[in-house]
């Protein structure tokens, strides 16, 4: 079963179909319904990791056991559910983190917080960008089209300024925007945090945006989904 997961897990595409399908070959006397429940906890977590998003594979967890379809203990009878019975191997070892530290009024936190916050430009977290009239002469999208896009959630337009609209030229596949962003849009709701969701990278390295242009689009909507739906 490990190699079959293993190898949804290398597609970032792990569908809990896939992984029932496995389960309920290895365990041939076991319940649908904990086959099932088991199943789509394995996928949400697998996704999660796949993405190098740990937190987020721990919310999957915590939302299938809360789960409404999860399978319940049974009070008694031929269905009533097994105890997992944990034993430690050894002492337990309490930690505790350092203290906060003395609580200081919101003015001073403020003043503080701008004393050594660095202004940065929209450029230096964005990556290269571009305005209509440039996009229309380097990658050959009319300037009607582009805001047409922009309008429609299509693309990332970033506004500068009062009124124009920046474009990041890295959301552009041969002359039209990258497959999957639209979508992932829709989901975001706002473009600059949209934009900067997509370029974050993963612990594992690369980031949504990179995965978009491998083809890998579902994976990244799911994401999408469980961080801002």
């Amino acid at each position: 079963m490990a190699r079959d997961f293993a190898a949804g897990r290398d597609e970032l595409d792990i569908r809990s179909d896939d992984v029932l399908a496995v389960l309920r070959r290895r365990n041939p006397g076991a319940k649908p319904e904990s086959l099932e429940h088991t199943a789509g906890l394995m996928a949400a977590v697998g996704r999660a990791v796949g993405q190098g998003d740990a937190v987020r594979a721990m919310h999957a967890v915590l939302d299938h056991l809360k789960a409404d379809e999860g399978p319940g203990p049974s009070k008694s009878g031929e269905g009533a559910a097994q105890t997992l019975i944990l034993n430690p191997q050894g002492a337990l070892e309490v930690s505790r983190g350092a203290p906060a530290g003395a609580m200081i009024d919101r003015r001073e936190g403020l003043k503080r917080l701008a004393a050594r916050a660095l202004p940065v430009t929209l450029e230096e977290w964005a990556g290269p960008l571009a305005g209509a009239g440039e996009i229309a002469a380097r990658l050959g999208i009319a300037r009607s089209t582009l805001q047409d896009w922009r309008r429609n959630g299509a693309v990332v337009g970033l506004l500068s300024g009062t009124r124009k609209h920046l474009f990041p030229l890295a959301q552009f596949v041969d002359g039209r925007p990258v497959e999957g962003l639209a979508p992932v849009l829709a989901i975001v709701g706002d473009p600059r945090t949209a934009w900067l969701w997509l370029i974050e990278p993963y612990a594992r390295g690369g980031s949504p945006l990179e995965d978009l242009k491998r083809g890998r689009v579902a994976p990244v909507i799911d994401a999408a989904r469980d961080d801002f739906a």
